[in-house]
């Protein structure tokens, strides 16, 4: 499997909240975490990663979430 690094970063970003009045309040802006399974060190692991993150799990091959499918000759 081809090596792979997470780097996301760590602290949500922060932003308002505007109503109808434009009234603004301080809000989070979280991360879209899913739950993947995740081969370390020859043993399956579950974590809860980024959308963009688990992209580009997604083409290094390193999850079991999906798989490209073979080309066929």
């Amino acid at each position: 499997m081809a090596s792979f690094k997470m780097k996301y970063p760590s602290i949500a970003h922060f932003g308002h909240k505007v109503s109808h009045a434009k009234n603004r309040t301080n809000r989070a802006f979280r991360r879209n975490l899913h739950t993947v399974t995740v081969m370390v060190e020859g043993k399956k692991q579950r974590m809860r990663v980024p959308t963009k993150v688990l992209r580009l799990m997604k083409k290094a091959g390193v999850t079991t979430h999906w798989q490209k499918p073979e080309a066929k000759d």
